[in-house]
């Protein structure tokens, strides 16, 4: 539970934006106040386990004022977090644009004009968190294409459309990825929030039936990863998590090929994001048709073990091969709910590390080139 008051905290963001405002009273009226971030239900990354920066930006609209103010209450306890506080705005438009300063919740970010000491206009985020950011790439079993679709339990998981840039609670089908059906990202989002106490955000981008190629930096997947990691920003996710290889072992990309491929899609993914993001990688090269012998599925999961011993900041996520063996498939390829279920145990599994770090994994493996 975050306490009623955080008095370092208050104070810092008090010396952001100057002093308190006097005392509070009711709105008269209200005006065109916009408030275009944050936008409602976004997760924002923290920085290791503690604060993360929250945006505070939008324009005044045409009623008269002279005092703009903002202030935070946490969610889960309808507690004030920070007692409201003068924002600067001294923009000739009326626009203005902070950071708040806050540590791990889910929170309602509320702000108000006023003139002359009379509130004239508000403006409310009800749901805002700092927490956890995870960007989802890969084929058909990173997507939309497992049945049933799935739903998170809990309020604090979100989800982004790395197209439009709208959160939304993360019920299937995640926004942005292939499919009409269901991920192990809800899931995978209650498990995380119930561990560790912070919101989740997912930013999905995988297309069904892909193969590592289509990642490359050539390829036409590509600039989908990119959108995502730049809509973001510097060190605005924990991890990117892969899963893909059945289409690979159809092609039969060898081991070294696959390996190539992947490293040049994580280094090029770093040098756009502008920082060393963690990759998760998925031992997964499953597929029924007859051209993906065992032999070629091998290849692929070698391939992928190549990229995690040999890359910086790369550590293995769940193995799924075996999923067909134990019933666990809604058609010849796809997870069920029980599939989904154990697809996400394992993400939470292998991301404990990471999280426990509270920023990356210390490695002396090189960093991949692209």
């Amino acid at each position: 539970m975050i306490p009623r008051r955080l008095p370092s905290l208050a104070c810092a963001i008090l010396a952001i934006f100057g002093c308190v405002a006097v005392a509070e009273q009711p709105p008269t009226r209200l005006s065109a106040l916009r408030l275009t971030q944050p936008v409602e239900r976004a997760v924002f990354q923290r920085a290791g386990r503690d604060l993360g920066e929250v945006p505070v930006s939008g324009s005044l609209g045409v009623e008269k004022s002279d005092t703009l103010e903002v202030r935070v209450v946490n969610r889960q306890t309808q507690q004030t977090l920070t007692d409201w506080a003068v924002v600067a705005t001294n923009s000739p438009d009326g626009s203005f644009n902070t950071q708040l300063s806050l540590p791990v919740g889910w929170y309602r970010i509320e702000v108000r004009s006023k003139s002359a000491g009379t509130v004239v206009a508000t403006a409310t985020v009800e749901r805002v968190g700092v927490g956890d950011v995870f960007v989802t790439c890969g084929q058909s079993n990173s997507a939309n294409h497992g049945q049933p679709p799935q739903k998170a339990g809990e309020d604090r998981v979100s989800t982004c459309d790395f197209q439009t840039g709208k959160w939304a609670h993360a019920d299937d089908p995640q926004p942005g990825a292939t499919g009409a059906g269901g991920s192990p990202w809800p899931v995978l989002g209650d498990l995380l929030v119930r561990k560790t106490g912070a919101p989740v955000g997912f930013i999905c981008v995988g297309v069904g039936g892909t193969p590592v190629s289509f990642w490359t930096p050539k390829g036409n997947g590509y600039p989908r990863l990119k959108r995502a990691l730049q809509l973001a920003g510097p060190h605005g996710v924990r991890a990117v998590l892969w899963h893909q290889g059945e289409s690979d072992s159809i092609a039969g990309t060898t081991m070294e090929d696959y390996a190539r491929m992947l490293e040049q899609c994580i280094a090029q993914s770093r040098t756009d994001a502008g920082w060393m993001v963690p990759w998760g990688v998925a031992l997964a090269s499953f597929h029924p048709d007859p051209k993906a012998t065992p032999t070629r599925q091998d290849a692929i999961v070698a391939g992928q073990k190549k990229v995690i011993a040999s890359v910086s900041a790369a550590f293995q996520g769940p193995s799924t091969d075996s999923f067909h063996t134990r019933g666990w498939l809604c058609d010849t390829v796809h997870f069920n709910a029980e599939g989904l279920a154990a697809h996400a145990q394992g993400w939470a599994g292998a991301l404990a590390p990471l999280l426990d770090a509270g920023s990356t994994f210390p490695d002396n493996k090189p960093t991949a080139k692209p």
